[in-house]
């Protein structure tokens, strides 16, 4: 099977697919798309919604670290209080876990580094997330403060704007944005 650039470890991945695999996506036509970073979309393994409650599984192999970009990403979603998120070490069985739990849930593992553990001890933890979800429904998220910010940055870039092309044309010179 051909995998696309953007799958970093190829051999892992056709050792372990995920769970429901349809096959694989080519995501390299969004290169490009998202400014002059480095950005990719990435995956969650797993993610199970209910009430308005997210679990959400993120595997690797023993001992390799998940990207910057993707932690970025978790980091985010848990900010959101709705998120409870599983790190777990080990492709066939759960070896090692990390557990950020989110507002109100009181799991029974407490892990904010990677621990030992197997698989009945994150049986018993999803169970107790799945109580908790099921009894708890989420309060829905705001997330209005987001299109303040875009407010804020849309005022700011054409202030900016302004500026420069002021500056510019003392220069003696035009500015050309680009409209995109």
């Amino acid at each position: 099977m051909s995998l696309p650039d953007t799958i970093k470890h190829p051999e892992t991945f056709l050792k372990s697919p995920a769970a429901c695999f349809d096959g694989v996506f080519d995501w390299s036509w969004t290169q490009g798309c998202f400014g002059t970073g480095n950005i990719k979309p990435m995956d969650f393994d797993g993610v199970v919604e209910r009430k308005g409650n997210f679990l959400i599984f993120e595997t690797k192999g023993i001992g390799v670290p998940i990207p910057t970009g993707q932690m970025f990403t978790y980091e985010s979603a848990y900010r959101l209080g709705v998120f409870t998120i599983v790190f777990i070490e080990g492709k066939a069985n759960p070896e090692k876990a990390k557990v950020w739990c989110q507002q109100g849930f009181k799991g029974s593992v407490k892990m904010l580094e990677h621990k030992e553990t197997d698989a009945a001890r994150m049986k018993s933890f999803v169970s107790d997330w799945y109580k908790f979800a099921d009894t708890n429904k989420a309060e829905r998220v705001d997330i209005t403060f987001l299109n303040k910010k875009i407010t804020i940055l849309d005022e700011t870039f054409e202030y900016l704007k302004t500026d420069i092309e002021s500056i510019v044309s003392r220069l003696g010179g035009a500015v050309k944005w680009n409209s995109k």
